[in-house]
C-alpha cells in the first residue's frame, strides 16, 4: 500500500488538514468551496502586489517562498500583509512530505505577520520537484515617502551582506561551505524596516536574479540615472568571493537576495547607515548616483570599468556541470 499521493487535486479530507495548520492572526483562513480570498481593505488607500516562484533546489522551500515574496513589498516601502501560493507537486510524493514543507511556509510566514488567504495544490507529472509560487499583497508603511525621485549625486547604500542567496544555492548544491551561513536570511525585514525608521529613503531595491549588479542597472533605470560604484565597498558573505572565482562566477552576477540596496540624500545617509549598525546590520554607502549619460560605473582597484548586466543570473552556470 502506497502513502503517496494521486495525481491531480489534493482530496478535501487531505486540504482540510492542510488549511488546519494554517494559523492567521487577522484574516480568514481559506475554506473548501470558496473560489476567491475576501480581503477587508478600510484604512489602505492603495496596496501593493508581488508574485514570484521558487524553482531552484533548496531546503526549506516553504520559508524561502515566504522570504523571497515578502521581499519584494519590504524593497517597495511596503509591509507584506496575505498571501496567496500555487503548490505543484510531483508523482510519488507522499502526504507527509507535502505537509512538511507547507508547515515550514506556515511557520514562517507567522513570524512574519502574513495570513495566508488562499491558493492551490496539485499533484501533477509536469513537475519533477516540489514547485511553490506566491502572489503576495501589501500595504505601505507609514514610514515610506511615496513619490521621491531618484536623482544625480544621491548616495546608494548596501544594507546586509551581498551574496547570502547565492551562497545558500551553493552550499546546498556543491560541496562548498561559508562561515557562518545560517546565521544569515533572506529576508530582507529588519535592513528595510530599520532603514525606513531612520527616515528619508528615496527608494529601495532588492537584488535577486542577475545580482548586485543587475540590481544597480534596475535602480538606476527606474530612476532615469547613472551611478558609478567602489566595488572594495560591497561586502559580500564570508569566502563568497573566493568560491565565485573557484567556480568561475562573477559574485556581482550571482543572485543576492538577502540585502538591500537603499538611495538616499547625502544629508540622510549617515543616519540610515547608523540605524542598521546599531541594529547589527551591515550597512555602507557603496557609490552615488551620476548623470544618465555617465551610465553605470564600477571601480575596482582604482579602476574604473562599465559596469555588467546579468540577464542570465551567474549561479546558472553550476547546474550545467
Amino acid at each position: 500500500m502506497t502513502n503517496n499521493l494521486p495525481e491531480g487535486k489534493i482530496n478535501n479530507n487531505l486540504l482540510k488538514k492542510i488549511i488546519s495548520d494554517i494559523n492567521n492572526s487577522g484574516s480568514k483562513k481559506p475554506k473548501i468551496g470558496e473560489d476567491a480570498a475576501e480581503i477587508e481593505l478600510k484604512n489602505y488607500d492603495e496596496i501593493l502586489i508581488s508574485s514570484d516562484p521558487i524553482t531552484f533546489e533548496t531546503d526549506n522551500i516553504g520559508s524561502y517562498l515566504i522570504d523571497i515574496c515578502s521581499n519584494d513589498i519590504y524593497a517597495a516601502g511596503g509591509i507584506p500583509k496575505w498571501l496567496l501560493i500555487t503548490c505543484l507537486i510531483p508523482i510519488n510524493t507522499s502526504f507527509e512530505e507535502l505537509r512538511k514543507n507547507l508547515s515550514e511556509l506556515n511557520n514562517r510566514a507567522k513570524l512574519h505577520d502574513i495570513d495566508i488567504v488562499g491558493g492551490h495544490t496539485e499533484v501533477t507529472s509536469s513537475v519533477n520537484k516540489i514547485i511553490m509560487s506566491g502572489t503576495i499583497v501589501g500595504v505601505y508603511s507609514k514610514y515610506f515617502k511615496k513619490g521621491q525621485k531618484i536623482r544625480p549625486e544621491q548616495e546608494i547604500i548596501l544594507g546586509g551582506l551581498a551574496g547570502v542567496e547565492g551562497s545558500k544555492i551553493i552550499s546546498t548544491t556543491m560541496d562548498y561551505n561559508f562561515s557562518g551561513l545560517e546565521k544569515l536570511s533572506l529576508s530582507i525585514k529588519e535592513i528595510a524596516t530599520t532603514a525606513l525608521n531612520a527616515g528619508q529613503v528615496i527608494k529601495m531595491h532588492d537584488p535577486t536574479e542577475g545580482g548586485i549588479a543587475t540590481a544597480i542597472h534596475e535602480i538606476t533605470e527606474l530612476g532615469g540615472v547613472g551611478s558609478n560604484i567602489q566595488f572594495e565597498k560591497i561586502k559580500f558573505v564570508e569566502n563568497f568571493i573566493f568560491t565565485c572565482q573557484k567556480l568561475e562566477l562573477n559574485p556581482l552576477g550571482v543572485i543576492s537576495s538577502g540585502c538591500l540596496l537603499i538611495i538616499s540624500d547625502v544629508e540622510n545617509s549617515p543616519k540610515i547607515t547608523k540605524a542598521l549598525k546599531k541594529n547589527k546590520i551591515h550597512g555602507a554607502v557603496i557609490g552615488k548616483t551620476t548623470k544618465k549619460e555617465k551610465g553605470n560605473i564600477i571601480s575596482i582597484n582604482d579602476k574604473s570599468f562599465k559596469l555588467e548586466r546579468f540577464d542570465q543570473d551567474e549561479i546558472i552556470k553550476i547546474f550545467r556541470e
